[in-house]
């Protein structure tokens, strides 16, 4: 995957990537939905997880300006976000993907990825050249000319990272991104996010405890808004068995994962 900088962005290294959140609170009325008190998040995909209603899109939101926290603030790099100069710099660094997109299905693949780099700003002398790069990057170029309504589930997220990527963003917010494919699309969107992250932070929403044991460096998991995990999969696995198992023994792997997340709560 060609890791060049998009969209007139400069290259996003370690530093730029890394994501901070301080005394987050969000309340809806009088109910607590988000209680963190501390949470940096660095290049590597971090596996969100948690029950149903435990904060997870609610997390993502608020990182990616979406939903304004009640108290606390959110940081990238050295960088604070609420100054309205540092605002749109912010955003500029987010990619941000929800779990049930709503874009029009009669866009061609093309036509979506152009409009998005559009929106993103990306410049007009440069966006054909950017939109054609991450089409390559993504293994789009068959399907270029195919509406969204008529892409397999698989391809049609594949369209959608293309759209949430194409302007090179430090850091890609994706709530459920594996969710609803078939194990096939599913592998190649797996490799595709490792390839993604290797200069980006990538925080993925998910249930899937193979996500976690095949994508994830680090697991954070949520419980009625609060952290109650945040370590590698290995210690989430240790923390229960005492040892990690094996790397020979993968399906024993995610096993230990998906009893794990139950002892946190974090699974249904």
């Amino acid at each position: 995957m060609n890791d060049s900088p998009r969209g007139g962005h400069k290259p996003c290294g370690d530093r730029a990537a890394r994501l901070r959140a301080h005394n987050l609170v969000v309340r809806y009325g009088n109910k607590p939905v988000l209680d963190i008190p501390t949470l940096e998040l660095k290049t590597g995909i971090t596996a969100l997880t948690g029950a149903n209603g435990a904060g997870k899109s609610t997390l993502l939101k608020v990182l990616a300006r979406l939903v304004p926290p009640t108290t606390g603030q959110v940081t990238l790099g050295a960088e604070a976000s609420p100054p309205r100069r540092a605002a749109a710099r912010y955003r500029a660094a987010m990619g941000y993907l929800p779990q049930d997109p709503d874009f029009p299905g009669h866009f061609t693949v093309e036509e979506a990825i152009l409009y998005s780099a559009w929106l993103r700003g990306v410049p007009s002398a440069r966006r054909s050249g950017v939109v054609q790069q991450v089409i390559e990057d993504l293994s789009l170029a068959k399907w270029v000319s195919t509406q969204l309504r008529t892409l397999s589930g698989g391809n049609r997220q594949r369209a959608y990272i293309a759209q949430t990527i194409v302007h090179d963003p430090a850091v890609l917010l994706l709530d459920e991104p594996t969710s609803g494919i078939d194990v096939e699309h599913r592998i190649e969107l797996r490799k595709l996010l490792r390839q993604i992250a290797h200069t980006r932070c990538v925080v993925m929403s998910t249930h899937h405890t193979e996500d976690i044991e095949l994508l994830a460096d680090r697991v954070v998991s949520l419980r009625e808004g609060s952290v109650v995990f945040d370590g590698t999969p290995q210690e989430l696995i240790a923390r229960f068995e005492g040892k990690p198992p094996p790397e020979s023994q993968p399906s024993r792997t995610a096993r230990s994962i998906e009893q794990a997340l139950h002892e946190l709560g974090g699974a249904e």
